[in-house]
């Protein structure tokens, strides 16, 4: 069984081939395909470019969302001078690459790349120190990869002033860096069950004993109430492919040349031409590989809720009818505010902004979805309940 946490470290001796390496590599993990470059609130306002080319080249590589890299510093770092600093490096660098099972990340919260920037400030300064290198002299550059299945984080680190001379890390600093990252990694959830522990240990005790069992049906349930409340933790989106990043775009772009150009953004008060058009971008959106999947559990899910009062398979299929059109509501918004933000004489990240558009429209439907499953638990669970009751209640009047 592979490890939830999986932690891969090689090193570089400073040679010129090295040096030029590791400028390309940290280039490549800030600027690949799924690499997260923070998110565009569509309601962000986009400042206007200045019209010259020395601004030009620096605004490519430090206007927000142009590259996923971060550093130690809050403030967006400036790629090509990370880069130049490394080709310039003349002592050993790093490479790490953190991994969690997706499904891990998602119950942990690290599906975002803020926050894997809260646990790397966090927990880099104490690794490094482990390795010798005290954060008065640790550099250090990363970048996370929203790939499903298995997301990550790419860290390269190095020495301001070069004084290590020992590139491999023996394996006593390979494992207390990786009980580091464990510890940061898992502090929330340690928390919470520690907390939780706590709180069934004196329920239980403060209970007759003959009540125990009833007592842990009670607490389940108020798990699952509470992550129906919360609607759950959502996974990564699906992968937004080049060619239907570039439909949805222009989409977007159709959308945003027959919308009003001022006034509120909701669907409720759009003419009809623009809903309908919102619609069926939505619709085309929500039939997307991942989504599609998605949209027919929520579906399904509405049908089991409403046969718990009616059997009729016409009663069952408006149940279905009525979850997808509050869905597509939803998701219409999403797409309303990104075709809004075309509409701005500025300049703006299509790239950027497609993402986003995806990517909240995904937590939109996930949201829903997973607040139905939880609904759904709990209506069987109460059913279970109610079948326990009778029973007990028949075993009674025997004795």
């Amino acid at each position: 069984m592979s490890s939830p946490f999986v932690m891969k470290i090689a090193f570089y001796p400073p040679t010129s081939k090295n040096q030029a390496r590791n400028s390309a590599h940290v280039q490549y993990i800030a600027t690949r395909p799924g690499a997260d470059r923070g998110e565009l609130s569509i309601n962000d306002e986009i400042e206007l470019e200045p019209d010259t080319p020395e601004w030009h080249t620096k605004y490519m590589h430090e206007r927000p969302g142009s590259h996923g890299l971060f550093t130690a510093e809050e403030e967006m770092p400036d790629l090509g001078e990370v880069q130049k600093e490394l080709k310039n490096h003349n002592g050993i660098v790093w490479r790490m690459v953190l991994s969690l099972k997706e499904d891990d990340a998602v119950r942990l919260g690290y599906t975002t790349r803020e926050s894997w920037e809260k646990v790397l400030r966090a927990a880099l300064p104490e690794a490094a120190a482990k390795m010798g290198i005290p954060e008065s002299n640790l550099r250090w550059a990363a970048a996370f990869h929203q790939t499903k299945g298995h997301p990550h984080v790419h860290v390269i680190l190095w020495e301001k002033e070069p004084k290590r001379i020992r590139g491999v890390l023996s394996y006593g600093e390979r494992k207390d860096i990786r009980k580091i990252f464990i510890r940061e990694i898992y502090a929330k959830e340690r928390l919470a069950l520690t907390a939780e522990k706590s709180a069934v240990r004196d329920l239980i005790r403060d209970t007759a004993r003959s009540d125990v069992v009833n007592v842990l049906r009670k607490v389940e349930s108020a798990r699952v109430k509470v992550r129906a409340l919360s609607g759950g933790k959502t996974g990564l989106p699906p992968p937004l492919e080049p060619h239907v990043r570039e439909e949805l775009l222009e989409k977007l772009k159709e959308l945003s040349k027959i919308m009003p150009s001022r006034g509120r953004i909701a669907f409720a008060y759009m003419p009809e031409e623009v809903k309908e058009k919102a619609k069926e971008i939505t619709d085309w959106l929500l039939k997307q590989p991942g989504f599609s999947q998605s949209v027919e559990r929520y579906k399904d899910l509405a049908k089991e809720l409403a046969s718990h009062y009616t059997s009729k398979p016409e009663a069952l299929g408006k149940a279905a009818e009525k979850a997808y059109e509050d869905i597509q509501k939803r998701v219409a918004q999403i797409i309303l505010k990104g075709a809004a933000a075309l509409q701005e004489e500025k300049t703006i990240d299509t790239i950027r902004l497609t993402n986003s558009v995806w990517r909240s429209a995904w937590r939109a439907l996930e949201r829903e979805r997973l607040r139905a499953e939880a609904e759904s638990t709990i209506a069987a669970q109460k059913e279970m309940e109610r079948k326990r009751r009778v029973t007990e209640r028949g075993e009674s009047r025997e004795i």
